[in-house]
């Protein structure tokens, strides 16, 4: 089991394809969509999730089978069909060609892995097991939302509002990292 570097992407604008339409396919959708990713969803079906998000054009679906071509010029692909062959076939092709490729439930096939995630406002905690267990990441995660509520986006936004301030009038590295540590233990 490879031990993975974790990393955040910004995939704004970015193309990443979906094989796949189903209920992983959706949850991936949404994710990519929530960094403003351009995403393209390939598959014969489609539930109604993904068909209404078609419809609204914020994605670009296509009712085919994937093909190798597809996947040229693609910045990630998340390959989520039931099928093993087309799975293996779009990672081998993927990996040999150098992109990120994420096959779901097969970590062997992927060059990255996907984390559990917890989102409040700017503050994302990724939580991973390398591939191993899923179902611990998963209850890490609603822990995690229990303990880290919305008042850490609220906390942010005003981090946002005054860190270009602080910087600018307490020059004082040690100064600043003094003000910065008290007003997050006052929040």
């Amino acid at each position: 089991m490879a031990n993975y570097y974790p990393v955040s992407l910004n995939l704004e604008n970015k193309k990443c394809l979906v094989a796949g339409a189903g209920a992983v396919a959706q949850r991936k959708v949404r994710r990519l969509l929530e960094c403003k990713a351009r995403v393209e969803v390939i598959s014969p079906e489609i539930a109604p999730p993904l068909r209404a998000l078609a419809k609204a054009k914020k994605i670009i679906y296509k009712n085919r089978r994937v093909s190798l071509r597809d996947l040229n010029n693609v910045h990630l692909v998340i390959s989520a069909t039931d099928d093993r062959k087309i799975n293996s076939l779009i990672s081998s092709y993927c990996l040999k060609k150098g992109a990120l490729i994420n096959v779901v439930d097969s970590p062997k096939e992927c060059n990255f892995i996907l984390p559990s995630i917890v989102r409040r406002g700017a503050l994302t905690i990724a939580i991973s097991t390398d591939g191993i267990s899923p179902a611990l990441s998963k209850k890490i995660r609603q822990d995690l939302e229990q303990k880290f509520g919305p008042e850490y986006a609220r906390l942010l936004r005003m981090m946002k509002k005054i860190r270009p301030t602080v910087l600018k009038n307490i020059k004082s590295p040690k100064s600043r990292m003094a003000f910065f540590k008290k007003v997050i233990q006052n929040a």
